[in-house]
């Protein structure tokens, strides 16, 4: 090792200052540093035992070919991709900071390094990759965007609002461009020029769900309740919904997003999204490729439930019982199905099996004290909502009937304590969360918070349009000698 280092710098010494750059070039790599003149990160260890059959295959022919040539960095970079894929981004940073490493002059291995560093919210990291990309690619308006999206998020607003004001004089129809600049106005308390940015991106891009929210914030601001209004029901239709400009990096990306796991991700997306149907078919094929993949058998038992399809439900409860029958959140599932189709006893059976699995399973410890709470069990039923809380302090849902049932036992005050911790987050529950705590105080006798609670909770429920819980805010503010 010693005689090839020393044979290394003799060589090295004998190049002249009129050395062809390829020569040293090729020397560098010899001595273990890249083209570019950094020394390459090591080729990561996978955990290949630990990716479920779909994608290990492909991972670990890319992993080997890497091994038989590490310093190709076409090899390097395409086994950066299918980790990026499979969203393995630690992993996918290392093999892409090589690829770059070797061919500093390939613009798209910066560009997916950078896109991978902001993704891990390395945003210094990122800016330096991103600005290397458009060194070599200036006119690149993925990496472009991405970049003062970095700046933006790396806390450096103005370089990303001149970069976005760029895009926009070069590409005015990027809807993205147009929400930064919003972003950025609203984030600068000029609320005029947020909602003019906000707008347009809007326009260039209806189903713009982050913008649409944006809007409604600014809105808001400006007290138009009711364009804020407007603007959260949008939102609510899209909040998943995001513009595209033609990358073909990601179009890449997104052809090699095969196997169970990644079929299976991309079903619970869909079902966030509410498109339940497609989230079915994404699990099934998801199953199809592996038929073992019992997390895919327990969220089609509950997908099956609300597209009205039981009898496929309980053959999913099966095959996932036959494979797993310990896991909690199938016979959770199973309790949802049954509510559904009036079973309560048997679902109550369920959650019961559940929460004796994982006690700390607490949308089953929820669900099993609400089927208690109607049935009139109320002391066993707040036991359960405790245990639930226990596990997730935030949980509003369990808190709220907590609450319930402290005001039927005649625990106000304790009821109050509960009711103040669901105020939060700000959404389309916090109005009926702020009128149940104004008619505890009513409760109490303290006429004062009642009353400063019902009219905040009738100007919430007012911007959102819950008109029967205005109905019944109005009734009781009326009760208490006042004017709605």
């Amino acid at each position: 090792m010693r005689a090839l280092r020393d044979a290394l710098t003799r060589l090295m010494q004998a190049v002249s200052r009129r050395t062809a750059p390829g020569l040293l070039a090729g020397l560098a790599l010899l001595a273990g540093v890249s083209a570019a003149g950094q020394s390459l990160p090591p080729l990561p260890r996978l955990p290949l035992d630990t990716y479920e059959p779909g994608i290990r295959e492909p991972i670990t022919q890319a992993d080997a070919a890497v091994r038989q040539a590490p310093r190709d960095p076409e090899r390097n970079g395409a086994l950066g991709m299918l980790l990026y894929a499979n969203e393995q981004y630690e992993l996918a940073e290392t093999c892409f900071a090589r690829a770059h490493a070797l061919a500093p002059a390939e613009a798209r291995w910066a560009y997916a390094l950078g896109r991978t560093q902001v993704y891990l919210a390395r945003y210094d990291r990122a800016i330096a990759s991103l600005e290397e990309a458009l060194r070599r690619e200036p006119g690149s308006l993925p990496a472009r965007l991405m970049l003062a999206k970095a700046l933006l998020e790396g806390g450096r607003a103005e370089e990303s609002r001149a970069l976005y004001e760029k895009i926009v004089d070069e590409h005015p129809d990027t809807a993205e461009a147009h929400y930064g600049r919003g972003r950025i106005a609203a984030a600068r308390g000029d609320t005029k020029a947020a909602i003019e940015h906000l707008r347009k991106a809007c326009a260039l891009f209806s189903g713009f769900g982050a913008a649409h929210y944006a809007l409604a914030r600014a809105y808001r601001e400006t007290g138009d309740e009711a364009k804020a209004r407007e603007e959260l029901a949008l939102y609510q239709e899209n909040k998943l919904g995001w513009p595209t400009v033609p990358d073909p990096w990601l179009a890449a990306i997104v052809a090699l997003k095969t196997g169970a796991n990644a079929r299976l991700r991309k079903g619970i997306q869909l079902t966030e999204e509410g498109r339940l149907r497609e989230a079915a078919e994404e699990h099934e094929a998801a199953l199809a490729t592996d038929p073992k993949l019992v997390q895919a058998h327990v969220n089609l038992i509950r997908l099956y439930a609300e597209l009205g399809q039981p009898g496929r439900a309980e053959e999913h409860y099966r095959q996932a019982l036959a494979v797993d029958p310990n896991l909690a959140e199938l016979h959770h599932n199973l309790g949802v199905l049954l509510i559904g189709q009036g079973r309560n006893a048997e679902a109550m059976d369920a959650f019961r099996k559940a929460v004796e699995l994982n006690p700390a399973y607490a949308d089953a410890q929820n669900n099993l004290a609400y089927l208690l709470m109607t049935s009139g069990r109320l002391d066993e039923a707040a036991e359960h909502y405790r245990k639930a809380l226990e596990s997730r302090p935030p949980y509003r849902a369990a808190r709220f009937n907590l609450a319930r049932i402290l005001v039927q036992q005649g625990r106000i005050r304790e009821a109050i304590e509960h009711l103040e911790q669901t105020l939060l987050p700000e959404d389309a529950e916090t109005p009926r969360c702020t009128y149940a705590l104004g008619a505890a105080w009513a409760r109490l006798g303290n006429r004062e918070e009642a009353v400063k609670y019902m009219r905040e909770a009738r100007w919430k429920a007012t911007t959102l349009g819950q008109t029967e819980l205005l109905a019944s805010i109005d009734r009781d503010l009326r009760a208490l000698g006042q004017v709605p």
